[in-house]
């Protein structure tokens, strides 16, 4: 195959788009052999069958093997992920929308009655002060 020359705009473009695949069939992966997750406010079902986790197993393989010729043809780069990072980066997210947890906000959605605020408004409060420790805790830098 002769060279193809792309810009960088274009091989990120094209690389985040895989990256997002990749991750995708990576919990899809997860999920035909069993390994699904539960908390405490959601819980993840296994509702596939032994014949289409075979299939879907098939399916990701193949586009892998796709995946692995573009990678390699574009010279695109293998992104790291960094778990300490990623857990500060969404901790702050997080932060901020437990920061909008409490009777003040809830109030665009119509009255909100006074127990409830006295009772969430606290526990909002504990839960973006919780938040924030983790993201401070995982945003220090490590010798």
């Amino acid at each position: 195959m002769s060279t193809i020359e792309l810009s960088e705009n274009h091989r990120r473009s094209i690389s985040i788009t895989l990256q997002l695949v990749d991750k995708a069939l990576c919990e899809w992966s997860d999920w035909c052999d069993g390994r699904v997750q539960s908390g405490v406010l959601f819980r993840e079902e296994d509702t596939l069958s032994d014949s289409q986790k075979t299939e879907l197993r098939n399916q990701i393989a193949a586009i892998r093997q796709l995946m692995l010729r573009l990678r390699d043809d574009l010279s695109l780069s293998v992104k790291t992920i960094f778990t300490a990072r990623s857990v500060a980066t969404h901790s702050s997210l997080l932060w901020e929308m437990l920061t909008e947890l409490n009777s003040r906000q809830l109030q665009a959605f119509g009255w909100v009655p006074e127990n409830l605020g006295r009772y969430l408004d606290p526990v909002g409060q504990q839960l973006t002060q919780q938040m924030n420790a983790i993201t401070a805790l995982l945003s220090e830098t490590h010798s």
